[in-house]
């Protein structure tokens, strides 16, 4: 398949898969990382939903030194192609005992939740799967753990969606190269 017909494909099932989990009326908000995955998700949304309808929030962790070129990276991006963003900085708890991966993952999604979208969009795809499925394997965590991550779950009164599990990494890195972006 050339790159072309990979991103057209993508485009279609994305927007068919914004199309049958949410309604015309719904509040859409993509996390936005400022990576390769998120933009192409961003890109991708933007184009599947009308316009006004879709916000992105990034979220600030300042655990990379890169981590405010990433929020200005962000900003930039999202005023160019006409998305509200929302900023979070988030200080990550490390005195939990959990990791530092797992506080920044519960600071993150405190702060999705915080901001109050009804529907939340993320840029997880099939290659993040197959990690998370291995790691929870390894980590015995048991049938529950060998379902990895769902295309779609509630989290408090917020529904977490994943369009690009099914995708793999080459198939988004083609189309963030066939629509030139950065």
């Amino acid at each position: 398949m050339t790159p072309a017909e990979v991103a057209a494909g993508l485009q279609e099932a994305v927007a068919a898969f914004v199309a049958a989990r949410t309604a015309p009326s719904d509040a859409l908000c993509v996390g936005l990382s400022g990576g390769r995955d998120s933009v192409v998700l961003l890109h991708l949304l933007g184009a599947a939903v009308a316009p006004g309808r879709l916000t992105a929030i990034h979220v600030n962790h300042g655990l990379s030194p890169r981590a405010e070129a990433w929020s200005e990276f962000c900003a930039r991006l999202c005023a160019d192609w006409g998305v509200p963003l929302v900023q979070r900085r988030v200080e990550i708890d490390r005195s939990a005992g959990e990791g530092l991966e797992a506080a920044a993952r519960r600071a993150r999604y405190r702060a999705f939740a915080d901001h109050g979208a009804p529907v939340l969009f993320l840029a997880h795809h099939r290659d993040d799967q197959a990690e998370t499925l291995l790691f929870n394997l390894l980590r015995g965590t048991g049938v529950a753990g060998a379902g990895a991550m769902r295309t779609e779950r509630a989290q408090g009164g917020q529904r977490i969606l994943r369009p690009l599990l099914a995708v793999g990494g080459d198939a988004i890195a083609a189309y963030g190269a066939a629509a030139g972006l950065a």
